[in-house]
């Protein structure tokens, strides 16, 4: 990732640390200990239980340091009403004396560590290192934590999102709301080569004063320009003197718009510290720049922008391949559904690999690069384990993750393309779903009306071999919409649902399936399902109303 400019060494991060002791010089003298050993430590203190728990109601500290003995209570029982509200943070007991009886209470109540006073007596600076080393620890178990939901909530956005601002807006929003950042937004061009917004959440103050409607790639050196018209990263950090009241040295030219080298005067003027814009972009195409602006700190951590070019390059994947999410209603002609057996295909070798009675339901496929793809998968019948387990062996499966929604099993697979799937999307077929249980693999696609069965048959072959591709069904389409716009109105659940009521038969008459089998099917409520088949059929028919 290019940095056009080298920030400044990283300070260290400031702990706040509430020492507890009814021994009021040995509080004193840990105090000055800590902030003499540690230049991020702040220290508050409290010598009673009642104190404490005052102190702990009023702000929650990065660790607490606890005698054992205290006026009115021990430390131990102030640990164990402490971890009721926090069960991770770091808590250090200390004692006097070596208690066996007390080290094991202390542990039995999830003590971070115990430290006898003797030694701390003897080795002035452990304390400090104590503490240093478990907020570091717990800071870290909580960024991995937070890196793991991310992930998770990046998948949730593409299979809810109908369309490229849907899952823009998505994005961007949750960039804000989970990471504190001033602004996100997502900048393309338009007809005419200028910078104009796709999505955007937070504070728009400073891009509507640095960033003009219009504006060129290479009208500014800002961030996002740069970005666009170089189709790099650009990461930069701001000094906090850049910024002076001078129109002319602040970035402004005299009738008050930004100068195309001072749009730092005018981040630094509201409060942005850092910058950092990923190109979207899947293979050589550039479809715009995500950009997030940081007022807390000096310059963004490696795991904050390897989250941002995580969530550019899914971006670009579900650009580059709008056309993989549409379904029935795209112009479609055909249902059809395959059967393969040959089991180098991912799915069937990673069910081969699977306890029996194993189930593999697969509705989104993205690609990732030229070299893989992701299946958003649900599973049925293994744990967690043996989802791993199975990835471990099977060797077309690169990598998996796993979360649980409303107590179902969910996963993303990536695995190595193509796949049958991308090719028959290739083709210029609208993938519907696999499913894989009991050994077989069955593929079903939409096939438009310039495409054949045949051909897809003949793909798969090629793909899978002569005799491992069965075509199973197939079935015209007399539901089908000409004009796929009033489809990318509808949320992913909403074209769900449609898609489902009409293969189901639940819009013949007499219907095969009510609303209550059908929304078993989807593993949703009967008033959900009826909700979203609702809102689905007022946005299509008010579309086909006021259709000029």
């Amino acid at each position: 990732m290019r940095r056009e400019a080298t920030p400044e060494p990283p300070q260290p991060r400031q702990i706040s640390v509430l020492l507890i002791d009814d021994d009021e010089t040995w509080v004193r003298t840990q105090c000055r200990l800590l902030e003499r050993s540690h230049d991020a430590v702040s220290v508050s203190t409290a010598t009673s239980s009642e104190a404490a728990q005052q102190a702990l109601s009023a702000e929650t500290p990065d660790c607490v340091v606890c005698d054992y003995q205290l006026g009115d209570g021990t430390g131990v029982d102030l640990l164990a009403e402490f971890r009721t509200t926090e069960p991770e943070r770091p808590f250090i007991l200390v004692t006097g004396e070596g208690d066996e009886g007390v080290a094991s209470d202390a542990i039995s109540a999830q003590v971070t560590d115990y430290l006898n006073k003797l030694h701390l007596s003897q080795q002035p600076t452990r304390l400090a290192k104590r503490i240093d080393s478990a907020v570091e620890a717990h800071r870290t178990r909580q960024q991995l934590a937070r890196e793991q939901q991310s992930k998770e909530a990046l998948l949730e956005m593409v299979t809810a999102s109908a369309t490229r601002s849907d899952l823009g807006d998505n994005i961007c929003r949750y960039l804000v709301d989970t990471y504190d950042y001033a602004c996100a937004w997502i900048a393309v061009l338009d007809d005419d080569g200028g910078v104009v917004p796709l999505s955007i959440a937070g504070s728009t103050d400073y891009i509507e004063m640095a960033i003009t409607p219009g504006t060129r790639p290479t009208d500014s050196t800002e961030p996002t320009l740069s970005a666009l018209a170089e189709t790099e990263p650009v990461v930069r950090s701001l000094a906090s003197d850049t910024a002076t009241d001078s129109s002319t040295d602040a970035g402004l030219s005299t009738d008050g718009e930004p100068n195309a080298g001072g749009w730092q005067a005018v981040a630094v003027d509201h409060g942005i510290r850092s910058v950092a814009a990923i190109p979207i972009r899947h293979n050589d195409i550039c479809f715009g720049v995500l950009t997030v602006y940081s007022r807390d700190e000096p310059w963004l951590s490696d795991r904050q922008q390897t989250l941002l070019t995580d969530s550019a390059e899914t971006i670009g994947y579900v650009f580059q391949t709008t056309a993989w999410k549409r379904t029935l209603l795209s112009s479609a002609t055909a249902t059809v559904e395959f059967e393969l057996s040959d089991q180098r295909q991912p799915l069937l070798g990673l069910a081969t690999a699977l306890p029996e009675g194993a189930r593999l339901r697969t509705r989104t496929v993205i690609p990732r690069n030229d070299r893989e793809l992701l299946y958003v998968t649900a599973v049925d019948g293994v744990t967690e384990a043996e989802l791993a387990a199975a990835v471990e062996t099977t060797e077309s499966i690169r990598s998996v993750e796993q979360y649980r929604t409303g107590g179902e099993l969910r996963c993303g697979l990536v695995a190595a393309s193509p796949t049958p799937e991308s090719s028959l999307v290739d083709l210029g077929v609208s993938f519907v779903q696999t499913v894989v249980e009991a050994g077989h693999t069955r593929v079903t696609a939409v096939v438009g009306a310039e495409t054949t069965v045949q051909q897809c048959v003949d793909v798969l072959r090629e793909r899978c071999g002569d005799d491992a591709v069965t075509t199973l069904w197939t079935t015209a389409d007399h539901a089908s919409v000409s004009q796929t716009e009033r489809v990318e109105e509808l949320t992913q659940r909403q074209q769900q649902v449609l898609e489902l009521a009409v293969e189901a038969g639940y819009f013949e008459r007499p219907r095969d399936n009510n609303t209550g089998e059908l929304a078993a099917a989807l593993d949703i409520s009967r008033a959900t399902f009826t909700q979203h088949l609702r809102a689905a059929q007022r946005k299509l028919f008010s579309a086909e109303i006021h259709k000029p």
